[in-house]
């Protein structure tokens, strides 16, 4: 190769250097020009997509949250539609009746109305299990669940009557809620059937007598 040709070479050569050189190059806007490699650019690439992760999980994490609240709100109206209605029919005078002569547990209840309260009590403990079950799942909040409890414990499970259905039909509920109320159940002194209303004649006389 002669010498003019190696010259030629050397300055296209040089050209495509500057001119691959410029292409990347950026104003620092003080202090002059700095070159940016390839590289430098993957490696900024690399930057944002690794704070775009953490954006997407930080909008994710933001909708399980939102997700969840919504969820126990529902759950915790349902319960409330629930409990609201049952508590409303056990107002109706048959009904009440019923109800009454069951949870006293006595023997020589009428037919029809072991047959009511029977029924009642199956609804009831149905309902007991689901807010079980959502307590566990985490869609009923522990501070509910627990006010349930206590309602259960104090005002149904506390009667000689919600007891005997209890034996009778405790083998038709899952082993885990089978368990959890026999616990419950251990843990409540058996009271009688008009524990409630002597403890309001109670409050109200000394009501009276302080007034």
């Amino acid at each position: 190769m002669t010498q003019s040709g190696q010259r030629e070479i050397t300055l296209l050569a040089s050209n495509h250097e500057t001119i691959v050189r410029d292409r990347y190059r950026l104003k620092c806007g003080t202090d002059g020009d700095f070159l940016m490699t390839l590289s430098d650019l993957a490696n900024i690439a690399e930057i944002l997509g690794g704070i775009a992760v953490v954006a997407s999980l930080v909008y994710l994490a933001v909708q399980i949250r939102q997700n969840t609240s919504t969820v126990r709100n529902s759950t915790l109206q349902s319960n409330t539609a629930l409990w609201t209605s049952v508590f409303c029919n056990l107002a109706e005078p048959s009904i009440a009746e019923a109800y009454a002569a069951g949870l006293s547990g006595k023997a020589d209840i009428k037919p029809l109305h072991y047959t009511q309260f029977f029924l009642l009590c199956r609804g009831m403990f149905v309902a007991f299990e689901n807010q079980y079950y959502q307590f566990c799942q985490g869609t009923l909040d522990r501070e509910t669940y627990e006010g349930y409890e206590r309602t259960i414990s104090s005002q149904i499970l506390v009667f000689p009557g919600f007891r005997i259905w209890w034996k009778q039909c405790r083998d038709v509920f899952s082993p885990a809620f089978v368990e959890h109320i026999d616990a419950m159940i251990s843990d409540v002194p058996e009271g009688s059937a008009d524990m409630l209303i002597s403890e309001w004649q109670s409050i109200a006389r000394d009501k009276t007598s302080t007034a």
